[in-house]
């Protein structure tokens, strides 16, 4: 009986799957272990003053206040989110009906294709070229043949780690007569940002997350840049109160102290170039060029590494044997003992001698 009264465009829809595990070295969903309890007592201190029987404020006026400064945008161009995954909702929800399309590469964040189909729209996917490159011309060829309502751009591109130069995003742009969503969630890893553009193009909008770099996954906390014209047609559709009181100290305080944080995103670049270099020294094992927090693997026998690295109690994204991503497996940067861990193991069901990776 339920099952008849779903949408049709439900009823095909497959769920986000996140795999949860206990005890175990979390290196799956590109989380920043290094800043682990590093800011806990500052915003155990901060919360103590919390009315926490008091909604929280709904605008996020004073967090929006600290981001101002520093991205030199007006507070009316900001918005912030439960997690980066709720701005893309809104935006979907804002701008996709019925048969509007959606246009974005593949492979990439699952989640702006399932947003998509639960408003009732159509993702139109442009393939990435060799080595997950991103294929520009046939993106703007895609893009003036099939008239998206909205662009989603990831970059740096999760989960290949790849980049799409600023020229090709400002084209992009300028070429589209819809909505351009440039998700930069890994940002700080990469360190080139087309945030300041949407001062010149009232259709972009930029996302970004605290969940990532700065170590917040679980207080969920993300935001937007645009125009302040299309920003204000994004907050028609804002629900209220929408990021929890206790979630806003602990951004606030993650703000305050960037300057201890971005140290330990330096730390994580280096180990992510070290670990990179690690891998492509390992025969049957081709590792992708990054700029996140994470790297992406191909291997001949990526399931039965993937079980041996469960087994010994270490968790990474793998991604099966069809599609794009056939063989593939995704390694979070993790502290310096979990990635030297990672490589051991790999090793170890690869049959190879440690000397080989020193």
């Amino acid at each position: 009986m339920i099952n008849n009264l779903v949408k049709e465009n439900i009823q095909s829809l497959q769920p986000y799957e996140v795999k949860e595990c206990e005890n175990i070295a979390k290196l799956d969903a590109n989380e920043n272990n290094n800043v682990a309890y590093l800011l806990n007592q500052k915003i155990a201190k901060s919360l103590m003053g919390l009315k926490v029987n008091q909604y929280p404020d709904s605008d996020c006026c004073q967090l929006r206040k600290m981001l101002q400064k520093e991205l030199g945008l007006a507070p009316q161009q900001l918005m912030m989110g439960c997690g980066s995954d709720q701005l893309i909702s809104i935006i979907i929800n804002a701008f996709v009906g019925e048969g509007d399309k959606i246009l974005t590469h593949t492979p990439t964040f699952g989640m702006y294709k399932i947003t998509a189909q639960i408003a009732g729209g159509t993702t139109v996917e442009v393939p990435l070229g060799k080595d997950f490159s991103f294929d520009y011309y046939s993106f703007i060829k895609e893009s003036k043949k099939q008239k998206p309502k909205v662009i989603f751009l990831t970059n740096p591109n999760n989960p290949t780690g790849g980049i799409i130069p600023r020229e090709q995003i400002i084209k992009i742009v300028e070429f589209s007569d819809g909505i351009v969503v440039v998700d930069e969630a890994y940002f700080e890893f990469y360190g080139e940002s087309v945030i300041d553009l949407v001062n010149y193009y009232p259709n972009l909008i930029v996302l970004r997350t605290l969940s990532k770099a700065y170590g917040l996954a679980g207080a969920r906390v993300g935001y937007g840049a645009a125009s302040k014209e299309l920003m204000a047609v994004l907050y028609k559709i804002k629900p209220p109160y929408n990021v929890a009181s206790l979630s806003q100290i602990a951004a606030m305080v993650c703000l305050e102290n960037k300057e201890i944080l971005e140290d330990v995103i330096q730390e994580i670049v280096l180990e992510r170039e070290a670990m990179t270099k690690q891998l492509e020294s390992l025969p049957k094992v081709k590792p992708y060029k990054s700029y996140g927090n994470f790297i992406l693997c191909r291997l001949e026998n990526a399931k039965e590494v993937y079980e041996h690295f469960l087994n010994n109690k270490v968790l990474v994204r793998y991604f099966g044997e069809t599609g794009p991503l056939a063989g593939c497996i995704r390694i979070s940067i993790g502290t310096k003992e979990e990635n030297q861990l990672v490589i051991k193991l790999l090793m170890k069901a690869l049959g190879i001698a440690e000397e080989i990776a020193v």
